[in-house]
């Protein structure tokens, strides 16, 4: 039941941008804060770099909430 409601979203799905699920919708979030920041298409590396550390710091920051 899980997988059949996802495909058939994705398929008439109108957005741009289809978000499936509590995660996918961070993911947008995230993106679009990243955005606001930071010009992707002027300055890549310094984006990639951005998205990459914001994604590290909440990694460690899930890690160390399931450590304690």
């Amino acid at each position: 039941s899980s997988f059949v409601p996802p495909l058939i979203y994705s398929v008439l799905g109108s957005s741009r941008d289809i978000a499936i699920g509590p995660v996918a919708v961070v993911s947008l979030l995230m993106g679009s804060l990243l955005q606001a920041e930071i010009d992707h298409k002027s300055n890549p590396v310094e984006y990639r770099r951005l998205a990459f550390t914001a994604t590290f710091f909440a990694g460690v920051i899930q890690a160390a909430l399931g450590f304690f």
